[in-house]
């Protein structure tokens, strides 16, 4: 049987140009890479101011720390350098507590010209005027200096309890605390609380205080009435400070701070 010969069709050129293929990837590269700068930047920012800021920081022009022996201040100089103009320094807690940096911060912080408050961390079922006593001799105060400060949360010696004999105490105590202040000063001291805690002990008892709101996820709300301060971060990373500090903004201009300080 003879062989077939099969023979090959060749194509006529045409002289069309071709066309470059169609290629995704090329398309899709520089969306990637662009979000992978912005996650980076996230968490850059998250890094360094803590929580991740779910607000207009740029309203804010007044900036603060507040301190204990929990976060050791290493260089207060590097700390004012972050554009902070003010520092509540913890002095007190119940009847007998004094925290252990609490002069070094105030003189270092002082000599730096950062603006400084002293705050009491207030104990439940302790007296009322036993802390306020504590609180005036440890605690130091000069004209120019932030406001005094009472610490109201609960903790492990404050437990959280819906009796309503419980919070009557609490309330009555804190406002034993509260006029041993103001009666020293001649103006009533801020109040440093939370959500919680301002509710239960705080919104219907003491409506001529400045308030000191901690909300780690949210501004403060009108329904806060007078508050001045917000703590937004537990986890602020600053320069000068070992380990993370809590960061606040003050509500309004350079010019109304005045109003939180000692004449």
């Amino acid at each position: 049987m003879a062989k077939r010969v099969i023979r090959k069709r060749t194509r006529k050129k045409t002289g069309r140009k071709k066309t470059a293929k169609f290629e995704p990837k090329r398309l899709i590269l520089p969306f990637v890479i662009a979000a992978c700068l912005c996650v980076a930047a996230f968490f850059i920012i998250k890094d360094y101011f803590g929580e991740s800021e779910s607000f207009d920081s740029s309203k804010y022009f007044v900036k603060g720390v507040d301190v204990s022996h929990h976060n050791p201040i290493l260089n207060w100089e590097s700390v004012l350098e972050q554009n902070i103009t003010f520092a509540y320094l913890k002095a007190t807690e119940g009847t007998s507590h004094e925290d252990r940096n609490y002069p070094y911060n105030y003189d270092l912080a002082r000599e730096t010209n950062i603006k400084v408050g002293s705050y009491h961390f207030y104990t439940f079922g302790l007296s009322g005027k036993e802390q306020a006593q504590h609180f005036l001799k440890i605690a130091r105060f000069n004209t120019g200096d932030m406001l005094p400060a009472i610490d109201v949360e609960h903790s492990p010696a404050n437990p959280y309890s819906k009796d309503k004999d419980y919070i009557e105490v609490v309330v009555s105590e804190l406002k034993v605390l509260e006029k041993e202040l103001y009666e020293h000063f001649g103006i009533h001291p801020v109040i440093y609380t939370n959500k919680d805690c301002y509710k239960l002990y705080i919104k219907d008892n003491f409506p001529d205080n400045l308030i000191w709101m901690c909300d780690l996820h949210n501004e403060p709300s009108d329904d806060v009435k007078n508050w001045r301060i917000w703590q937004f971060s537990h986890k602020g990373e600053l320069p000068g400070v070992d380990g993370d500090v809590d960061l606040n903004y003050y509500r309004y201009s350079f010019q109304e701070f005045k109003e939180l300080l000692l004449p």
